[in-house]
């Protein structure tokens, strides 16, 4: 997406089920009261063990179909593709050729494009095979220009909240930039959440930029760096500001827990069938 000469949208949207680990899912106790049936000890005993056991960590993008349907009033752009594990994406090609249950995640993605530039994405998932019992998080993540620092929105603020930390952060709209919205924790890990948004806006010093909003609400966090860099950085000293701005997009998001217990059950992103349409339109000073 490009204004005035200026480009956005750096990276296409795509679907996502990864967050750098929290500290409480790196923490041995939490483990205690998770289900450990099929944990890999090689990871472990964390909390986070399952995700990295089945795969999540590291899913392959393969694409399946990909046609486009042009009118006077839009562009259709329609995709399919596959969110395998590592090992599925080696040997399994073709999961109706192969007649072998693949496991990750089946995308289909339409993008209906209007002449003012704006895009409709109608996303939908459906899970296959083996996966964790529940997951970090739901949704989508793209690269935006590393121009757009200031973020508006309208959801709960202005702090950082999540699933099971929001009840004290009110419904409003707030402002913030991607720089203000960083937390310091000692051990790098996903942060600055915010919860129950109707929309947002990202935008450049001169005003111009992208607004998304959905039809259901939605979770959001923008950083500077990547989220392979916040994964594998154990001190603040080895995260690298990157080219752009990750900016994740949640259908639904797990909780942070706490010391002692894990996340509570009511507050983990289900392995489900998950069916959203997002849009995104420019914003001109």
């Amino acid at each position: 997406m490009v204004i005035k000469g200026k480009e956005m949208l750096m990276d296409a949207p795509r679907m996502n089920v990864w967050r750098a680990p929290l500290a409480n899912e790196l923490d041995d106790w939490t483990a205690m009261s998770e289900n450990r049936k099929g944990w890999k000890r090689e990871y472990g005993m964390r909390t986070v063990t399952e995700q990295y056991s089945t795969g999540m960590d590291d899913l392959t993008n393969m694409l399946a179909s990909f046609d486009i349907q042009k009118s006077e009033k839009q562009v259709n752009v329609n995709v399919c593709s596959y969110m395998l594990t590592h090992d599925n994406a080696i040997v399994q090609r073709d999961k109706y050729i192969s007649g072998i249950q693949t496991n990750g995640f089946e995308n289909r993605y339409t993008f209906s494009i209007t002449p003012d530039g704006t895009i409709k994405l109608r996303h939908v998932i459906q899970p296959n095979g083996v996966l964790p019992q529940w997951l970090m998080r739901m949704g989508l993540t793209m690269t935006l220009s590393k121009s757009l620092q200031q973020v508006k929105w309208y959801g709960r603020g202005p702090q950082e909240n999540y699933p099971d930390r929001k009840t004290g952060y009110p419904v409003g709209i707030y402002k913030k930039t991607v720089k203000e919205m960083y937390e310091p924790y000692l051990i790098p890990q996903d942060y600055g959440l915010r919860t129950d948004n109707r929309w947002i806006e990202i935008s450049d010093k001169d005003g111009d930029g992208l607004r998304i909003k959905g039809n259901h609400l939605f979770n959001f966090n923008i950083y500077p760096f990547t989220t392979e860099n916040l994964t594998k950085a154990v001190y603040t000293y080895q995260l690298e500001e990157c080219n752009g701005n990750t900016l994740n997009l949640d259908y639904s998001t797990s909780g942070v827990g706490c010391t002692a217990r894990s996340i509570f059950q009511s507050y983990k992103t289900p392995v489900t069938k998950y069916e959203r349409t997002i849009e995104i339109s420019t914003l001109r000073h």
